[in-house]
């Protein structure tokens, strides 16, 4: 077993597929799988449970995955600390992030990393917020972006925006326009398209509900944004989102929106890594440049909210 073996491994695990494994790390599939089979023998055990559709890890192989996250991550490290003070943070970086945070962030950040930073491989990927933390503890990704504080001594934060939440409603609803409001006592008497839960949104509006005492009027649950609007497009009923997410549709006449008061329910964008390991250049250097891009984004009226990152250096 080598580091070789194990960045092979780990690799064709997360992609679930030997195949797309053997893409993402430019060597023949044939070749690929007599390492990952040489790995079998050497440590004597199963690693993959194989089937038509792909590969997932055992139960000894999921050990393996884990340790060879860390083991990575930590050689990754060490090469920083050789390398010294380089001019330049070079490596790969695994950003994820929630579709309606891409949507607004990601190419902006995208198209930063690569102009400041061309020797970062820069990879975006999209999950659920209440993933995300699982997968900087698992060492899968770099870097997350999440909207509820962990309060993990294993995660480390940087607050990033604060978004208020608005009632989306159907274009002929009346009074829709953006500087319009509603007290969250009538938007939870109307009926609501939400998230299930543990969606994020749908915990943080729960909250809000009970502290005031409030019953939602939950006539249906849609975890994708884009097809809670289109319900809500199509008469269903309304939704609460952030106005950065229903702009477009705003803009083409399809939704309304009003801002939601009585109380204001606002939500918080976080930055997130690993404290168990610390990062590497590469990874502080795209750290940067979200907060950067988030700052400017905010001023430039292009993200609807409030900036409440440090204009110093991330994390």
């Amino acid at each position: 077993m080598n580091v070789r073996a194990l960045t092979y491994f780990a690799a064709v695990v997360e992609e679930g597929s030997v195949s797309r494994a053997a893409l993402r790390l430019r060597i023949a599939q044939p070749a690929l799988s007599l390492h990952i089979l040489n790995l079998e023998r050497d440590l004597d055990t199963e690693l993959l449970h194989r089937t038509a559709r792909g590969v997932t890890a055992t139960e000894s192989g999921a050990r393996l995955y884990a340790h060879a996250r860390d083991i990575l991550a930590r050689i990754a490290q060490a090469k920083e600390d050789v390398r010294g003070h380089a001019a330049s943070a070079v490596g790969e970086v695994v950003l994820a992030m929630t579709q309606s945070v891409a949507k607004t962030l990601a190419l902006p950040v995208f198209q930063q990393a690569m102009s400041a930073f061309p020797g970062i491989a820069l990879r975006l990927s999209e999950s659920n917020t209440g993933h995300i933390p699982t997968l900087l503890r698992q060492r899968q990704i770099d870097l997350g972006i999440t909207f509820k504080a962990q309060n993990d001594p294993a995660i480390h934060e940087t607050p990033l925006v604060e978004e208020d939440l608005y009632l989306v409603s159907p274009a002929a609803w009346p009074s829709g326009a953006p500087g319009d409001t509603i007290a969250f006592r009538e938007a939870a008497r109307l009926p609501l398209v939400l998230p299930g839960r543990p969606h994020s949104l749908r915990e943080l509006i729960n909250d809000y509900a009970r502290k005031n005492r409030l019953a939602l009027d939950t006539v249906g649950e849609v975890d994708a944004v884009p097809q809670l609007k289109d319900f809500v497009a199509a008469g269903i009923g309304h939704t609460i989102l952030t106005l950065a997410s229903v702009r477009a549709e705003l803009a083409d006449g399809r939704l309304s929106a009003r801002r939601i008061v009585e109380p204001v329910i606002s939500r918080r964008v976080i930055l997130c890594r690993s404290s168990e390991v610390p990062p590497t250049r590469a990874a502080l250097a795209v750290a940067e440049v979200i907060v950067e891009t988030a700052r400017r984004l905010i001023d430039d009226a292009l993200w609807p909210g409030r900036f409440v990152g440090s204009h110093n250096k991330a994390l």
